[in-house]
């Protein structure tokens, strides 16, 4: 049956609402979020030239999060999931090219001149990370389990997120565009991704001491553990709520 409220025109002004509301309705959740997206777009005050595949890195990062966030605030938990899942592979990317710099170890030019980037670079680059940076590595596989394991693919637990029915009353279903709201997951994903780029900028930070390829804003350091500290405070309140109690 058809849906009210899912013309093109009512999406869009819907969209428009629940980003205006965002800081609003989820408060610290929302500011961290976006702190964290503001401080990776300023955290470099330059780099070496041959840094340019870092950059590279780097602008799909800020891309992916930034729609991460926007389909996180619209209700559209699984796209959001998806583009994480982007930021992820690219932080692992962004992180080895600071270190390896050559082309040659992204891509390899096939016979016919056309380029590829085969899984045999990609595995070496997340056995770089594991072998150097441990703890990171198992952080972002951690991160990407999780998402591959819940949402990557359709199911049926997921499906539910849009689907509406009452057979008692009206005796109708509904396939709403926007996610069943869920105050509860909103908060959950906004703490998730300023804690992936908590993450990521930490890799970068690391990675750098050794070619100081990299320079960093002057108040990056400070920064970046204010909103650590606000990230903690906020994972410690989400783990006092009564559905994760719940399900635990």
């Amino acid at each position: 049956m058809p849906d009210k409220d899912n013309t093109i025109g009512d999406i869009i002004e819907s969209e428009k609402d629940l980003l205006l509301e965002a800081e609003e309705k989820y408060g610290d959740y929302f500011k961290n979020a976006a702190g964290f997206n503001e401080l990776l777009n300023s955290f470099l005050k330059s780099a070496n030239p041959d840094a340019w595949i870092f950059i590279l890195f780097l602008s799909q990062i800020k891309k992916h999060h930034l729609l991460a966030l926007f389909s996180i605030i619209r209700r559209h938990h699984i796209q959001a999931m998806l583009n994480m899942r982007q930021v992820l592979e690219a932080g692992v990317n962004a992180a080895y090219a600071i270190e390896y710099p050559d082309q040659d170890k992204f891509v390899v030019k096939r016979d016919d001149g056309f380029i590829d980037a085969p899984q045999k670079l990609q595995s070496k680059r997340y056995t770089w990370l594991k072998d150097n940076h441990k703890e990171k590595s198992d952080f972002i596989k951690n991160m990407k389990d999780s998402i591959n394991n819940s949402c990557a693919h359709s199911n049926l637990i997921y499906a539910f997120s849009n689907f509406d029915m009452d057979l008692i009353e009206k005796k109708v279903f509904g396939t709403p565009f926007f996610d069943n709201e869920n105050d509860f997951m909103t908060k959950t994903d906004l703490w998730m991704i300023g804690n992936i780029v908590l993450g990521l900028l930490d890799l970068f930070y690391g990675v750098n001491k050794t070619g100081k390829t990299l320079v960093f804003a002057d108040d990056f350091v400070p920064r970046l553990k204010e909103l650590e500290a606000q990230n903690h405070a906020l994972k410690a309140e989400l783990e006092k709520h009564p559905r994760r109690t719940k399900v635990e």
